[in-house]
């Protein structure tokens, strides 16, 4: 305690000495920041860094005062003053920083120590160096030091470090190996490698990483012989060794880094890493390896391979990949093709050609398989005659690629072009019973919409089930007459299509083709007998489906429609009036409601015909459905189900005149509709009024 009196004694007289000394205005800011005055302190703070080198000494009683407000106040013109100064001249900057190195002297309290250290990490060079480099041995502030020498970062904070961990032990020998891969200074290097070299297990797998962040070709021999010892990370670093290299322009000492690494690879990632590394580096050298590799067993490496081939960057690539192909084997050759396909070299078409003639069915069929992605004359005419005279296979595989290349044109423009290749396909495929290749000729007569496609389309709209894309060529054929302003000739293909029942979703679009045209779209479904004039109330809550069973408004009322709006939950819900397009009549309620999940919704209407009669109610819902028919429950089905037409037949007797229908429909999760159908005891759609 006595020696401690001592010192604050010899500080104090030494600060009023000083403060003696000094101008008055840095007095006034001095006593300043001591205030208790907030206001006062917070004026004095933004003054002070503007006297710079001169009012550090006269800091260090403030840093350690007992009051934690000046304290902060005195951190934070320090700080203040470090960030001016970093950006100050550098004679300046040099006054600043050589102020601050007195407060790291021993003699100045622990705290002022480490502070001013933390303020020479914001503005220190390499004249802080010798003081920190002295410091790195003080157990007291060093690992304050190293940080300061690591944010200088200069050759001769690299070398101060180096020279200390050469002496250093333990966790501080590895603390100062790591700082020198983050400081990433040549410098480092004959430090680390000597560590790496003699060190423990631990020391070396740290100078293992440090080497890698540095990335210098000296470290490539020690790390190849650390990854055979087993250091850990010994591998990432020679990896990430020939990424620096590459990144320097270091180009053939990457080379020699990613090959020790290909030959030291033991897992599929190194193998991966390596190779991957070997492509960027754009060297002949590099590209037989890439090449075996595609024939490696392990489905990534060839993948990493496949990779690096695509990325390969070389002058003369072209004649070097023309070369590797005469000497690959036919795995190779197979891969290499859609290597260069992909790459859209320019050989590729030849080297197409003379593997497309080739006795081996792998390369054969690879060859055709690719033709359809290069738009050439030359492949068009080879696909055509391998699809005349190739056996099934060969038929299958090369016409599939014509009609890719039809494609391809089509996306291009070439849309006459396209339709005759797209018609030619559709006719080979019909001979040979190759049904799925129809359906992609009749895709590609969609994509373009052609009017002139129509008599070919229409051969396949009078099968008894015509196949789906029949129809989207179709829908996609009036939509372009109606562009033309052929009106009458769209409408005309559009009914026809409505009465062949065509898919649901086409369907869609194709109402909403005619609604364009003016024409009004629910005649369709109407004709059919579906119910196409609704209005809709919800959403209402249905937690575990116990909406079905409760009653929201008066169920059994003969018109839900006087109440115009009922409350639920405190929300007021209105009865919205919607009318159908579908072909099918279905009302997809997700498209009414923005919660779908766990509600319920009423879906009321009228309609009217012109005498008593029997008839049936077709029902369909996703998911529980409850009817209610002029007031009176006719049906109820209460699961979990996917709606289809006709889904449920309910006998029913309706009166002449207005019927009143209400529908309750649940929901769960996923789909949430529902449609009616009014048919006679024959099955016969029944003719309905709107009142």
């Amino acid at each position: 305690m006595r020696v401690w009196s001592v010192i604050w004694v010899s500080l104090a007289f030494a600060v009023q000495i000083a403060f003696a000394q000094t101008s008055p205005e840095l007095q006034t800011v001095l006593q300043q920041l001591q205030s208790e005055d907030n206001a006062t302190r917070l004026q004095a703070m933004e003054r002070a860094p503007g006297f710079g080198a001169a009012i550090i000494p006269h800091l260090p009683p403030l840093l350690t005062h007992k009051d934690w407000r000046v304290q902060r106040a005195a951190q934070i013109v320090l700080e203040s003053i470090a960030t001016r100064a970093a950006k100050l001249s550098a004679k300046e900057r040099s006054e600043t920083v050589h102020s601050l190195l007195t407060l790291t002297k021993p003699a100045q309290p622990l705290a002022v120590r480490k502070l001013a250290l933390n303020a020479i990490a914001i503005c220190g060079g390499d004249e802080a160096v010798p003081t920190l480099s002295t410091l790195l041995k003080d157990e007291q502030v060093r690992e304050d030091a190293l940080n300061a020498l690591k944010q200088i970062g200069s050759p001769a904070a690299a070398k101060a470090v180096a020279d200390v961990a050469s002496t250093a032990k333990g966790d501080w020998l590895r603390a100062l190996l790591a700082t020198l891969g983050e400081m990433g200074r040549p410098e480092g290097v004959p430090a680390l490698l000597t560590m790496l070299k003699v060190g423990d297990a631990q020391t070396k797998s740290v100078a293992a990483i440090s080497l890698g962040r540095i990335g210098d070709a000296r470290a490539i021999p020690a790390l190849t012989s650390a990854v055979q010892q087993g250091v850990l990370s010994a591998y990432d670093a020679l990896i990430r060794t020939g990424e620096l290299l590459l990144q320097r322009k270091q180009t053939s000492s990457a080379v020699t880094a990613f090959e020790q690494a290909l030959k030291l690879a033991r897992t599929e990632h190194e193998k991966c890493a390596a190779l991957i590394g070997l492509g960027k580096t754009g060297t002949a050298k590099a590209l037989p390896v890439l090449v075996d590799a595609l024939d490696a067993p392990e489905v990534e490496v060839r993948g990493a391979a496949k990779e690096a081939l695509l990325a390969y960057r070389h002058p003369d690539a072209s004649r070097g990949f023309a070369q590797m192909f005469q000497r690959a084997n036919l795995t190779e050759k197979a891969e290499l093709l859609r290597i260069l396909v992909e790459r859209g070299e320019p050989n590729v078409v030849k080297l197409l050609q003379q593997s497309a003639s080739s006795p081996n069915e792998e390369l054969r069929l690879t060859a055709l398989e690719l033709m359809g992605r290069i738009d050439d004359l030359t492949l068009e005419r080879t696909l055509w005659e391998a699809i005349l005279k190739g056996d099934k296979k060969t038929k299958t595989v090369a016409l599939r690629s014509y009609l890719q290349l039809a494609e391809l044109r089509a996306r291009k423009g070439k849309s006459e072009l396209a339709r005759s290749m797209f018609e030619q396909g559709l006719k080979v495929a019909e001979r040979d019973d190759l049904t799925e290749l129809r359906n992609v000729a009749l895709s590609g007569l969609a994509l373009l919409g052609d009017p002139k496609s129509l008599p070919t389309v229409r051969q396949y709209l009078e099968q008894p089930e015509p196949p789906y894309y029949a129809f989207a060529a179709a829908v996609a054929i009036a939509n372009n007459l109606a562009r033309e302003g052929r009106k009458e000739e769209a409408i005309a293909l559009l009914q026809d299509l409505f009465m062949m029942r065509m898919p649901r979703d086409l369907g869609i679009q194709a109402a909403q083709i005619l609604s364009r045209l003016g024409e009004d779209p629910s005649a369709i479904p109407r004709r059919a007998g579906f119910i196409v004039r609704w209005w809709l109330l919800g959403p209402l809550p249905n937690p575990d489906n116990r909406a079905f069973d409760q009653a929201f408004i008066e169920e059994t009322a003969t018109n839900p429609l006087q109440l115009e709006t009922v409350r639920v939950d405190n929300r007021l819900l209105r009865w919205r009036e919607i009318r159908v397009l579908d072909p099918q009549g279905v009302v997809d309620l997700r498209q009414f409601f923005r919660q779908t999940e766990w509600v319920a919704c009423y879906a009321y209407t009228e309609f009217a015909v012109d005498n008593d009669m029997e008839a049936e109610l077709r029902v369909g819902s996703d998911d529980s459905v409850k009817v209610w028919l002029n007031g009176k429950l006719v049906h109820q089905f209460g699961g979990m189900r996917g709606l289809s037409v006709d889904q449920d037949r309910v006998r029913v007797r309706l009166q002449k005149g207005v019927n009143r229908l209400l529908l309750k429909v649940t929901q769960g999760g996923g789909g949430w509709e529902f449609c009616v159908r009014l048919v006679d005891l024959q099955g016969s759609p029944i003719a309905y009024r709107e009142p």
